[in-house]
């Protein structure tokens, strides 16, 4: 949009002395014309902007407008680039690619290696080591349903393996751990709902734009389990995957058993997501305590045993 551009213009002439025309042109993916005739409208909003000719020459505001002309500080600056860069690896967008070009073109140049390097002290990366291309084009697909406030169809299974046909205001895209979720109001129950991407297909836009409701304090808070729903277990943790452990519960959980094994005391509802988390590790975690635990686990690797040995049973294992 013009009115977005001139205003990134605005800020980046505030931040530095003097800017080329050709570098504010390929910043912004246009021409140079467009970036004079821009120049031509920020004159006429009241902000003074000259050109100089000749060696040494760019655009810049007029030093005696400038009060102050920095609008951010190193800290700001830097904070903005790490988000930005943080929300590009894990949603590659072409306007996330174009706003962190717009906020480096506001460092000055003397500045530009202490920020890059003050930037790179810190990534945030969410992303999984394997991404289907699918789930971009759905997030994609539904980016575009949440900009333009139309309603999204789809087809969806939910975890108790029950379809259903949605049709729903679509408010906000969450990421927790490696899934990707929309949140929006479900036209079938009347009510706010959360989907997984990965249970939707069909994915449909209807053209009617929705007036937005407004969006319940409670879906922007992360969830937690309730205290009550959480047993105290017993691990015993092989140390080849004594850090994936510490990177979800802790160290302090964790005290040493022998030269390999290692005992983590944490916490955690008994049911088939915990299981199955516990059985990710297969043979390197076993669950010790509590015995409701140990159960549901025999109860799973049980059917999993079953499930793999008809049909070999002349397997010698």
């Amino acid at each position: 949009m013009k009115i977005d551009r001139l205003i990134a213009i605005i800020m980046i002439l505030l931040e530095r002395d003097k800017v080329n025309a050709e570098e504010l042109a390929n910043m912004f993916e246009v021409s140079t014309r467009t970036i004079y005739r821009d120049l031509d409208s920020i004159n006429q909003a009241g902000i003074p902007v000259v050109a100089v000719s000749g060696p040494g020459n760019g655009i810049s505001i007029l030093k005696s407008y400038k009060v102050e002309k920095h609008l951010f500080s190193t800290n700001e600056i830097t904070a903005l680039l790490m988000a930005l860069g943080s929300i590009q690896s894990n949603l590659p967008s072409q306007d996330i690619t174009t706003a962190l070009a717009k906020v480096k073109g506001m460092i000055p140049p003397e500045k530009q290696e202490e920020l890059n390097f003050r930037t790179n002290q810190i990534r945030l990366d969410f992303s999984p080591w394997l991404y289907s291309d699918s789930v971009l084009k759905r997030i994609k697909f539904v980016q575009r349903a949440i900009e333009q406030k139309f309603l999204l169809e789809f087809e969806y299974k939910d975890n108790k393996s029950r379809d259903s046909v949605r049709k729903i205001e679509p408010y906000c895209l969450l990421l927790r751990e490696e899934d990707w979720y929309i949140q929006g109001f479900c036209l079938m129950r009347q009510d706010f709902r959360t989907f997984k991407i990965l249970r939707m297909k069909n994915l449909r836009v209807d053209e009617q734009v929705f007036e937005p409701r407004p969006f319940p304090a409670e879906y922007s808070k992360p969830t937690k389990f309730n205290d009550e729903t959480l047993t105290k277990v017993k691990l015993r943790v092989h140390e080849n995957v004594v850090d994936k452990i510490i990177s979800r519960f802790g160290e302090e959980c964790l005290s040493q058993e022998n030269t390999d094994y290692y005992i983590a005391q944490v916490y955690m509802p008994v049911n088939n997501l915990s299981v199955n988390y516990l059985l990710s590790y297969g043979d390197k975690v076993e669950c010790v305590e509590p015995l409701s635990m140990r159960a549901k686990m025999l109860e799973i690797t049980g059917k999993l045993y079953k499930m793999y040995k008809t049909g070999n049973e002349n397997i010698d294992l």
